[in-house]
């Protein structure tokens, strides 16, 4: 019982840590950058905010990663 507890306290955890991080990279960035209809003005978002395109890529690969070791979590819990 108590490995069964323990492992869904495991999945659980990256349960919170994707949804602190997914945010970031699915909403936050996108809506900074992009222009709906309009090339010319993302491009020049993503040149002015050079970093805030970086920090939504590494938030989906971090994001990406919780997700494969969720999974994994669920695999062994069900």
């Amino acid at each position: 019982m108590s490995s069964t507890r323990q492992q869904a306290r495991v999945a659980g955890f990256l349960y919170l840590l994707l949804a602190l991080s997914a945010p970031i990279g699915l909403v936050y960035v996108p809506a900074r950058v992009i222009v709906s209809g309009n090339a010319t003005a993302t491009a020049d978002n993503i040149r002015a905010s050079e970093w805030l395109l970086r920090t939504g890529i590494a938030s989906e690969l971090i994001h990406q990663v919780i997700g494969i070791f969720l999974v994994l979590a669920l695999y062994r819990l069900f």
